[in-house]
């Protein structure tokens, strides 16, 4: 690298003379140069080692009880009145003394109820065309800094809204999104476009920080998922559709592997995925170990629910012990509740673990005597099972 004060290439005291080749090779060695260079930055980002393999090519034989990771809960029944009747929950999120419950597919709404009792606060927006309202709701995120709620709407905008329920303000987006999270002044967002990429990292006037992951290694083949963020003090956790991966991905829009899971030699190759028609890569994945189809990264323990040949199973990470088993999802438990096992979410901020009860269970509780038989019944709002 030459000085501030250096004059053209010397030496031995002659000056060094390139013909018009000699640039040529050189510029070319240049441009090989670099493009190595970026390959290697780009191995580095989101293909290099995972901080943990998890090993779940043995499935235990034995059944696993969610007492032996929570030794205590507390029921939170999700109040119903007109102004809140939630079919299927899709994402929770807890902030103090509030619980904002997104339902999509049902409800359309976003609502917000007491954290303590389940008590009805307020419908977040509500359906149509003005200011405030919305068609579709695709997702959520919430700014606990700014105490206020960014809601994706019909995939091309956000709408602000306040922890009390008003309507801010509108931010159009500039291109189209299917789920978001937002964590220290920068959102996330997943773009099923193929030709583009699947993760935007952006700033808060969503310009592009970052981009990663082609759609294009799909060919026919990409799924949306229903929950590929979780969100982390420093970013958020990202996961896709039969990439047997969970990426860390930080406020800078750096992406590393967190953990990868060993499905054995009945995993699906991810490289081979856009070769495949739709119908032949569902014949292979009803032949193999694959789709981690839910996961949560807690603060004692990691979770993964996978199918084995079309049947569900799960895997836990015990993270004081470094120690990885898999169960048959049927011989899973919940014998304090008697009731099929719920599957336990995580909300990383308030390390706040949850499980979502819906109506059969609600029904199981009412008979069993844990819940008022006058005031529950399986047209109940579903409830919320919280591990203190």
């Amino acid at each position: 690298m030459k000085s501030a004060n250096s004059s053209p290439l010397l030496y031995n005291s002659h000056l060094i003379k390139f013909d018009a080749m000699d640039i040529r090779k050189i510029l070319l060695f240049c441009s090989f140069a670099n493009m190595l260079f970026l390959n290697s930055c780009t191995k580095e980002k989101g293909k290099g080692e995972a901080s943990f393999v998890w090993n779940c090519t043995e499935i235990s034989p034995d059944s696993f009880d969610i007492a032996s990771l929570h030794q205590d809960y507390a029921l939170i029944p999700l109040q119903l009145t007109n102004s809140s009747t939630v079919g299927m929950i899709d994402k929770v999120a807890f902030s103090d003394s509030i619980v904002f419950v997104l339902d999509c597919r049902t409800a359309t709404g976003l609502f917000a109820f007491n954290a303590k009792d389940g008590t009805f606060i307020k419908r977040i927006g509500d359906i149509g065309n003005e200011h405030g309202e919305y068609r579709e709701l695709h997702d959520f995120s919430i700014d606990e800094e700014r105490k206020c709620i960014y809601v994706l709407c019909e995939r091309n905008r956000i709408q602000q809204y306040s922890f009390s329920g008003e309507y801010q303000k509108e931010l159009p987006l500039p291109f189209l999104v299917t789920n978001m999270e937002y964590s220290h002044d920068r959102f996330y967002f997943v773009n099923d476009y193929p030709k583009e990429n699947n993760l935007y990292v952006t700033d808060m006037d969503f310009n592009i920080i970052a981009e990663h992951f082609p759609n294009e290694d799909y060919g026919e083949n990409y799924v949306t998922l229903l929950s590929p963020f979780q969100k982390t003090e420093n970013g958020v956790l990202y996961r896709r559709h039969l990439d047997n991966h969970i990426y860390n991905v930080n406020t800078q829009g750096e992406v590393s592997v967190l953990y990868e899971f060993d499905f054995g030699r009945k995993a699906i190759d991810f490289k081979d995925i856009k070769e495949w028609s739709p119908s032949q890569l569902k014949k292979i994945e009803a032949e193999s170990v694959c789709d981690v189809k839910y996961f949560i990264d807690g603060k004692d323990y990691a979770m993964i629910l996978f199918y084995d040949e079309n049947r569900p199973h799960i895997g836990i990470y015990d993270k004081e012990t470094k120690d990885v088993k898999a169960y048959d999802y049927a011989k899973m438990k919940n014998k304090r509740l008697n009731i099929k096992f719920p599957l336990p979410k995580y909300n990383n901020l308030n390390e706040n673990v949850f499980s979502i009860l819906y109506y059969k269970d609600i029904e199981t509780l009412v008979e069993q005597g844990f819940l008022d038989k006058e005031t529950y019944s399986k047209d109940s709002n579903p409830i919320l099972c919280v591990y203190p």
